[in-house]
């Protein structure tokens, strides 16, 4: 009976892999696919214009894709209708660029696509290109042989050391949305990458700080120090050069290796009225004029210290302007004391203009040979 039973399974699970809906029927050879790494979205009148691109493939070149329509899924169908003999593939897409008009309107579409449609990753990084549209950098950076894939393989790798910068995805940018209202977004700009003759300047993108969405809409950037600040506070310091002056006004560049954060709320008698930041970071220094000794050590430590202290005052007055709570503090006031945040009057992000903050920092810095 047990034998018998055994080979009925074994039968079912034949006819389920044979079937037009099983694995061998849903198999396609890879030179059918089309496996796209990097998509691209703007905004139009009409709708939307989705962009496409993927890797050559060593006997041909880079592929690029564009289609417009009303919605997300129409232009997906659009493209893949265009395609001949390959089948379109996105599972395998890294990463998702959106325009800065596309941004501005509001990405909860985006998302949205995102989080339900089968094909996608909830996990795929995100990015805003900076005063440009996806389209272009989808369309025209890089050249037949390298495209926006290879390129972007690069800006992936650079955003997860950088301090001023960091990739965030979708499923963290959708989480902090829902929290806090706010949320940041690692930005990128077009630059030329080097000049190609008569043949016109070859385009890159390169990473440009953080982009703030409120209520899902970009509504600001994060300059240089602003966005190493916000680094700092989010715990994602990173690796980034930082160049100060030394006691005789000669710059010196310090290597910044990453620190830690602290942040306490106070409260006075049930008010929340500011917050106490404790920053304390450590850096290497990698040029420096001269020997340097202890008094050049401890005046390029405290340059240090207050350029860093700087840049998270810089950030947590943006944000302070903004009422956008796009570093997650709403999370450490409420455990700070849960019985007090509840009888806030007002939600958190309304209250941020009125803390006071209080900014201490504490470096301490090395000789890369030490």
């Amino acid at each position: 009976m047990r034998r018998a039973l055994l080979c009925t399974l074994a039968a079912l699970q034949l006819l389920i892999l044979a079937g037009p809906g099983g694995v061998r029927g849903n198999f396609r050879e890879v030179e059918q696919l089309l496996v796209i790494q990097t998509l691209g979205l703007d905004g139009t009148e009409d709708g939307v214009e989705l962009s496409m691109a993927a890797k050559g493939d060593g006997a041909g070149p880079v592929r690029r894709l564009k289609a417009g329509g009303s919605s997300i899924s129409a232009a997906m169908e659009r493209i893949r209708s265009g395609l001949c003999e390959q089948e379109l593939f996105c599972a395998h897409a890294g990463r998702l660029l959106l325009g800065e008009k596309a941004a501005e309107a509001g990405i909860d579409a985006a998302l949205g696509y995102l989080c339900r449609s089968p094909e996608m990753r909830l996990d795929m990084p995100l990015y805003i290109l900076r005063e440009g549209r996806a389209s272009q950098a989808l369309l025209e950076v890089g050249d037949e042989s390298r495209g926006i894939c290879d390129v972007m393989d690069s800006v992936d790798r650079a955003v997860k050391l950088r301090g001023d910068c960091g990739c965030t995805d979708a499923a963290r940018v959708t989480r902090e949305l829902e929290r806090y209202g706010s949320a940041l977004v690692c930005a990128l700009r077009l630059r030329q990458a080097s000049e190609r003759g008569e043949e016109g300047s070859l385009l890159t993108v390169e990473p440009a700080g953080y982009a703030v969405l409120r209520e899902g809409k970009l509504c600001r950037y994060l300059d240089e120090s602003q966005a190493l600040g916000a680094g700092l506070l989010r715990g994602e310091s990173g690796v980034c050069e930082i160049t100060v002056r030394d006691r005789a006004g000669r710059p010196a560049v310090l290597e910044l290796e990453g620190g830690g954060c602290t942040i306490r709320a106070v409260w006075d008698e049930g008010a929340l009225t500011g917050l106490r930041i404790r920053v304390k970071a450590r850096a290497s220094v990698l040029e420096q004029r001269g020997a340097g000794g202890e008094e050049d050590a401890d005046a390029l430590t405290a340059r240090l210290e207050e350029r860093l202290a700087e840049s998270v005052s810089a950030c947590l007055t943006a944000s302070k302007e903004l009422k956008a709570d796009f570093l997650g503090l709403q999370s450490l006031v409420e455990r700070s004391d849960p019985a007090a945040y509840a009888r806030l009057d007002r939600p958190f992000p309304e209250l941020l203009p009125e803390l006071t903050l209080e900014v201490t920092v504490s470096a301490t810095l090395d000789h890369a040979r030490d």
